[in-house]
Formats: C-alpha cells, sequence, structure tokens
C-alpha cells in the first residue's frame, strides 16, 4: 500500500505472488499481507487482483517468473506486484525492464534485504524489501537456548508471542521482533548501519547492465 501511494500508481492492478504452498513461511507471508491486508482492498475495488486468487508459484526463480510472464501476458494492465523475496522478484523485475517499465512506475516488493534486492530498490525497480535484522534473531535464540538448557522456562518478556504452526494446527510460543520496511528513504539508516549488506557492494557495478549504482546511490540519502 506504501508502494502504489508513493509511485502515485492511481489505480493499482495488483499481482499477488504466493512462495511455496508446502512452506509454512510462505502461507504466514500470504495470509499477512493478502488475506489481512489487500483482500479489503480488492473487495473494495480501490485495487484489482488481476491474476484471482492468487500465484502460487515457490521459492525457485524462474518458477515464479514463468508464473509471472503467464499473468502479465494475460492481465497486460497489471502496473504492481506483491512479492514475497527478492531472489524470486528478481527475474520478474529484469523481465519488466526488458519490456520497457521505467524507473518508480511499477512497485515491486521483497523480502530478506538482498544485496540485488538492495540494488533493484536504488536503481528504483523494487520499491521497498522486508528486512529482519539477523542480529536481534540470533540474540533471541541464544537467550532461548540458555533457558532451555538450564530447563527453566523463558519469561514472557523474552517469548512474547505465538505462531501458528499449520501441519500440526497448534499455536507455538514464540521470540517475535519487528521487521522492518526498507525503502530509499532509511536503507542507509538500516541494513548499511548494521553491516548487514555494505555500502561499497549496493553502489558497486551496474544493475541489470543499464544503471549505474554509483550514479544511483549519488541520489539517496545517506549512501
Amino acid at each position: 500500500m506504501a508502494c502504489v501511494a508513493a509511485w502515485h500508481v492511481s489505480h493499482p492492478n495488483v499481482i499477488v505472488m504466493h512462495g511455496a504452498p508446502t512452506d509454512n513461511n510462505a502461507t504466514l507471508f500470504y495470509t499477512g499481507y493478502f488475506n489481512d491486508v489487500l483482500q479489503a482492498k480488492f473487495k473494495s475495488g480501490a485495487y484489482t487482483n488481476v491474476a484471482p486468487p492468487y500465484l502460487v508459484g515457490n521459492w525457485t526463480p524462474p518458477q515464479m517468473l514463468t508464473e509471472f510472464q503467464a499473468a502479465y501476458t494475460a492481465h497486460p494492465n497489471a502496473n504492481s506486484m506483491v512479492n514475497p523475496n527478492d531472489e524470486t522478484a528478481q527475474p520478474i523485475i529484469n523481465y519488466l525492464v526488458s519490456k520497457g517499465i521505467k524507473p518508480d512506475t511499477f512497485p515491486a516488493t521483497g523480502q530478506d534485504a538482498t544485496l540485488p534486492g538492495l540494488q533493484a530498490i536504488v536503481a528504483g525497480y523494487q520499491c521497498g524489501t522486508v528486512y529482519k535484522p539477523i542480529g536481534l534473531e540470533a540474540q533471541a535464540a541464544i537467550a532461548i537456548a540458555v533457558y532451555l538448557r538450564a530447563k527453566e522456562t523463558p519469561p514472557k518478556t523474552l517469548v512474547n508471542g505465538t505462531t501458528e504452526d499449520i501441519t500440526e494446527h497448534k499455536a507455538v510460543a514464540s521470540a517475535l521482533a519487528t521487521p522492518e520496511w526498507v525503502t530509499t528513504a532509511n536503507i542507509a539508516a538500516t541494513v548499511v548501519k548494521d553491516n548487514f549488506v555494505p555500502k561499497s557492494q549496493i553502489c558497486g557495478g551496474t544493475f541489470d547492465g543499464k544503471v549505474a549504482m554509483a550514479a544511483a546511490c549519488a541520489k539517496v540519502k545517506g549512501l
């Protein structure tokens, strides 16, 4: 929603991608962005779901590209895409570039703050990525392990929520950190500041062989 507003997409015609249906993570992601957020937009008519109900895909970039190409060929009026992963978004973005899509016009999402995803963001072909600071994840995992090794129950300040296990149909006690939505507005203050991906890598080379990353970085505050 922030993407289509920031990139001034007046009539969002959205292609919604889904990760591997056998992966519980993909189902949780999809439940969050489709069922809990986008569905209301589709029902109200504010957004159009151009390939209902969704594209299944998987975590294989070539397969996700094939799924997207089929939807885009059938619905060439599509102008935005929700994708739950940077790596699977990249071949789709490259495909859109080959079709003549201009920067900052066709918002696409991703997750994991990968180098290709971050470069696509700076170049203007991906509007953002979900960054999950691995330092916080590691700290939580270590803390839980220490409590369990001592045969003690982790405190609620650490295990602060639950996650649904769709296989066993039960809520699993979890330590939940807050993901960060990374765009050009905060890339320097998040992934670069944390040294998750160094500035030198983001700003080196070219994107899709067309956009000089050094020049693109020069337009982004803090890079």
